[in-house]
């Protein structure tokens, strides 16, 4: 009988130590956790909506003051920033530092600092940053020529046109493409005889942004270009341009082809519209045919 009562105690003991074991769990690791984990997220709460976001005099700051990596990013964040005309500062003392930080620049290692600012600067199209990028026109590093020649397109100052007409002829590909592009913003007549020189580039980019920019003229001396950017199978022949560049290219000539319609360029437009695989293009050939 006693060893019963033993062997009954025994098992009456063993749920109460389990359950005075998951006491002390609970209160002493759970519940300090969850209190832990609830802080955490009351405070990123509070961090994220609190926290001001970035202006271009900030992200222009980074680039004056920062280390090399802040410094990059700084520029390439006003650069986007500066796209946005709502975000850009008007005032002379922001000019001024722009100008300042850009020429100081030039001692930067990273000549990619020195392009996002030439573009940031494009970006405001203020003209009063026009001068100090005409001066970087003779810039050593072409890939901020290209940058310079690219963000006095967006400006589009008369001194800025007259600059661009000497870069047409440039010895690398890549300014020759930006100055085009830039050109063609302008949609200058003046600058006619530079594009059609320029559908003889020898680089094919080049080539294809002369059409498009006498087709913003209506002139159709590129239109045999222009229904190759039409053609998927030629643009399959370009194994370094994916589809979604592909559908770039096809969009950009789509939106110039009303300018030089006739009843070929009509009928691609109709097929593209019934069957290509991109609805953006479908839908702009759409647009191009009742425009």
């Amino acid at each position: 009988m006693s060893e019963e009562i033993k062997i009954e105690n025994m098992n009456t003991q063993e749920p109460e130590k389990k359950s005075a074991i998951r006491v002390i769990i609970h209160s002493f690791f759970v519940v300090p956790f969850l209190i832990a984990v609830f802080a955490v997220l009351v405070f990123l709460m509070v961090k994220v909506l609190t926290v001001e976001p970035n202006t271009a005099r900030d992200y222009l700051e980074h680039v004056k003051i920062g280390g090399t990596t802040k410094r990059w990013q700084g520029a390439f964040e006003l650069s986007k920033i500066l796209s946005n005309p709502k975000m850009v500062p008007k005032d002379d003392r922001f000019v001024q530092d722009m100008i300042s930080t850009f020429e100081y620049s030039a001692h930067e290692h990273n000549p990619q600092i020195r392009s996002y600012l030439a573009l940031a600067m494009g970006r405001t199209r203020d003209q009063r940053y026009t001068p100090t990028l005409i001066n970087a026109l003779q810039d050593n590093d072409y890939s901020i020529v290209a940058a310079c020649a690219y963000s006095l397109g967006l400006i589009q100052s008369h001194k800025g046109f007259a600059a661009l007409n000497n870069m047409a002829d440039h010895e690398d590909a890549h300014v020759r493409l930006q100055t085009i592009i830039a050109l063609g913003n302008y949609q200058n007549h003046e600058a006619e005889k530079i594009f059609l020189t320029a559908l003889a580039d020898q680089e094919v980019n080049v080539r294809w942004d002369a059409a498009v920019a006498l087709a913003k003229l209506k002139n159709d001396r590129g239109r045999g270009i222009l229904l190759d950017l039409l053609d998927r199978k030629y643009l399959d022949s370009f194994p370094n341009i994916d589809p979604f560049e592909q559908d770039q290219a096809m969009l950009v000539a789509i939106q110039v082809i009303p300018n030089i319609i006739d009843s070929e360029f009509e009928s691609v437009l109709i097929d593209l519209r019934d069957k290509d695989r991109s609805m953006k293009v479908r839908e702009a050939a759409r647009h191009a045919l009742v425009d």
